[in-house]
């Protein structure tokens, strides 16, 4: 019987120790420029390490705010627009949406940033469209 209180005893120890260890988020807030005028309407992307969900950000005014956590991430920012429709016999269809911001600062990108109980740093980020 020692046996088995002895390993439900270092059950909830680890059980504890790494609920104890999880990071909570933090506020975080900046600002977006695309060609040096603030982003009208996108949405940036905060992707941690390995495993860990991204956190998503609207993009309104060249501005984002929400929460985050901690840690060292992979800033991707993207705005779409309309496409161009097309003409099939007498239809014509909708363009779909169309991400005009260079992949370089989106799937390819190479901005990051660093999440603490402070914010994020930077809080500022410039792209081009060219």
């Amino acid at each position: 019987m020692s046996r088995s209180v002895l390993c439900l005893g270092f059950s909830l120890a680890v059980l504890l120790a790494l609920g104890c260890s999880k990071a909570k988020p933090v506020s975080v807030s900046g600002t977006v420029y695309l060609d040096g005028q603030l982003l009208k309407e996108g949405s940036i992307n905060l992707v941690g390490e390995k495993g860990t969900t991204p956190e998503s950000f609207e993009i309104k005014e060249g501005k984002f705010e929400g929460q985050a956590l901690p840690g060292k991430k992979r800033v991707e920012i993207r705005a779409f627009r309309q496409g161009k429709p097309t003409k099939m016999g007498d239809v014509v269809i909708e363009g779909s949406p169309e991400n005009y911001i260079p992949e370089r600062f989106n799937t390819s990108t190479t901005l990051t940033a660093e999440v603490s109980a402070s914010g994020i740093n930077p809080n500022k980020f410039e792209v081009q469209s060219k």
